[in-house]
């Protein structure tokens, strides 16, 4: 054979190599959607021995965002230059701990956004956009688009993300699975790398409703024995207002799978602009322009903005020192958002924190009634649900709790009052026809309180103290 011909041969042969590895890793990244940073196994302890129960989370597979630390591995924040200038992490942050504890298995670190400052995309310019596995043209969303996209292509059966303003929720939705976002500071953030303080939430996805609902027991420390329905489900109309789909479209879908749970008494509408309006009086001193040249502006946005300024303060005083100092290189569009925060001044973060105070104040006042009521301070519960009122006058809970309130302190006429109000605004109030039915019978009105108690059956035949009440007072009167 000639000297050419083997060189034929060899290029061939070295052609024929590439392309068996081009289609070997093409082969990788299609099945890991680009999901993963490193991959790792941080085993659960053994199962306790007969007759304590198994781990709650047995049998299932977890990845975590590449912001919480993983006992020596290195936590990269999105960013190679923050991989490189810090050490691995001496401990495991608690939340994944908590959960190897409960019997799951890390398998490893996931993409998130150029230092987690979060993004709507999700696309990181270091590590490659994971790719979305419903819809692979789309974007999968940020800032935790690694970890969504695992639980979506399902690589794992679920995973932690950071959510600051959205890094759960978001992804969550494009990638259609599950995601869910606690109250801010209900699971420990120790051992995560932070974007902002105030604002930092432990997340978690998951495909299965009911492995989202088993991480969140683990997570939340709550016992399956202390399971309870809701009290109060609190529906913000003038949110659902600005989604692309007819407002009641969505809202009844919400509003018939919580009646299907739960029954109707627990719903609650707001209109949130409104209400935030009247309770964070330091919003009126923040200007981020008009909107629709009506010369007024939206609490909502107001309260969006004032919200994305204390982020970026807050990430600034937690890596100023670290960017000046390494000069990373970083995603223009983070650069951009980093450097929209340079002209804020001391008085504008006061304003910042001022709201986020009201705001707390107000989202807890939301709930103050049914806290004071289960407290058994029925003056106070009173004076909660009255204030509601003025803020919605439409809405019949408000009164039926009121009532509820009333009967305990003996005000039997003002409960039927509030019960007949509630009546009048919702045909269906099981709550309502009780309550009025009660304080008919303890004011004298025997037959109309057999009347609504009677209607209360009808409404929900298997209501034993309907049935009780409604036996009892026929009873009285053959």
């Amino acid at each position: 054979m000639s000297s050419s011909s083997n060189l034929w041969v060899l290029l061939g042969l070295g052609i024929a190599g590439i392309l068996i590895m081009t289609k070997k890793l093409k082969r990788v990244v299609k099945a890991d959607f680009g999901a993963f940073i490193e991959r790792l196994q941080l085993l659960p302890p053994p199962q306790p021995a007969p007759p304590k129960a198994p781990h709650p989370l047995t049998g299932l597979s977890f990845a975590v965002s590449d912001v919480f630390n993983i006992e020596g591995f290195v936590t990269g924040f999105g960013n190679p230059d923050w991989c490189r200038t810090h050490e691995a992490a001496t401990h495991t942050c608690l939340a994944a701990a908590a959960l190897v504890d409960g019997g799951a298995t890390c398998v490893g670190k996931t993409v998130v956004d150029d230092m987690a400052l979060g993004s709507v995309s999700g696309e990181s310019k270091h590590y490659g956009t994971p790719t979305n596995p419903v819809s692979p043209k789309r974007i999968p969303g940020g800032a935790s688009s690694g970890a969504a996209v695992a639980v979506a292509a399902k690589l794992v059966d679920f995973s932690l993300g950071i959510d600051t303003d959205g890094g759960v929720r978001l992804p969550a939705g494009y990638c259609g699975i599950l995601g869910f976002r606690p109250s801010h500071g209900t699971v420990s953030l120790s051992g995560l790398t932070p974007v902002s303080g105030s604002l930092d939430t432990v997340g978690w996805f998951a495909k299965d409703p009911s492995v989202l609902r088993r991480v969140g027991h683990v997570l939340l420390q709550v016992p399956y024995s202390a399971q309870r329905n809701p009290r109060n489900i609190v529906i913000a109309d003038d949110c659902f207002q600005s989604s692309k789909f007819p407002a009641d479209r969505i809202t009844q879908v919400v509003i018939k799978s919580i009646e299907k749970l739960y029954g109707r008494q627990v719903l609650r509408h707001q209109n949130l602009s409104d209400y935030i309006k009247l309770k964070v009086p330091s919003l009126s001193n923040i200007n981020v322009g008009q909107l629709n040249g009506e010369g007024k502006y939206s609490p909502v946005v107001l309260l969006a903005n004032a919200m994305q300024q204390l982020k970026r303060h807050e990430f600034r005083e937690n890596h100023n020192e670290w960017i000046n100092s390494v000069k990373p290189t970083l995603d223009p569009i983070i650069s951009a958002q980093i450097s929209e925060d340079l002209d804020s001044t001391d008085a504008d973060e006061e304003k910042y924190y001022a709201i986020r105070s009201e705001l707390r104040s107000a989202i807890n006042a939301l709930l103050k009634g049914n806290q004071a009521f289960k407290d058994k301070q029925w003056q106070r519960a009173i004076g909660f649900y009255t204030e509601a009122i003025k803020l919605n006058s439409n809405n019949a809970t408000y009164y039926s709790n009121r009532a509820a309130a009333y009967l305990e302190m003996g005000s039997f006429i003002q409960a039927e009052a509030d019960c007949t109000q509630a009546v009048d605004l919702d045909k269906k109030n099981v709550k309502a026809y009780l309550r009025r039915g009660t304080a008919r019978e303890m004011l004298g009105y025997y037959k109309e309180a057999i009347e609504d108690f009677h209607y209360a059956l009808v409404l929900e035949p298997n209501n034993k103290r309907a049935a009780q009440s409604l036996d009892r007072l026929k009873k009285l009167f053959q």
